[in-house]
């Protein structure tokens, strides 16, 4: 349920922003330019597929669930953020959401 919710937001959202010219809040809409499935994305995917199924979290709500002062979410936290320097580290590159495209209207 939550995952079809989410996806009729989505899809409805979609049809009813991209009809505007631009964004309230910027001179063009950011798009994914790359459909590219490759090995840095299934990684990525499986990494957060399994820290997801392990502790039963995924990075919004553990980092909402800091304010109940939990120990298991502050370790959470401070492994997903070590692993981000560590992609950032080893790739050296910084990580982004993507290759993104300025949609024009």
């Amino acid at each position: 349920f939550v995952m079809g919710s989410g996806l009729v937001v989505t899809f409805l959202g979609y049809r009813l922003i991209l009809v505007r010219e631009r964004p309230w809040f910027a001179g063009s809409f950011r798009l994914p330019a790359s459909i590219t499935i490759d090995g840095r994305l299934m990684g990525g995917a499986a990494l957060f597929g399994l820290g997801w199924g392990l502790t039963g979290l995924c990075p919004g709500p553990a980092i909402a669930s800091l304010a109940f002062g939990g120990w298991q979410s502050f370790l959470f936290v401070i492994a997903m953020a070590a692993g981000m320097a560590a992609v950032r580290f080893i790739t050296r590159q910084p990580v982004t959401p993507g290759q993104m495209a300025d949609v024009e209207g």
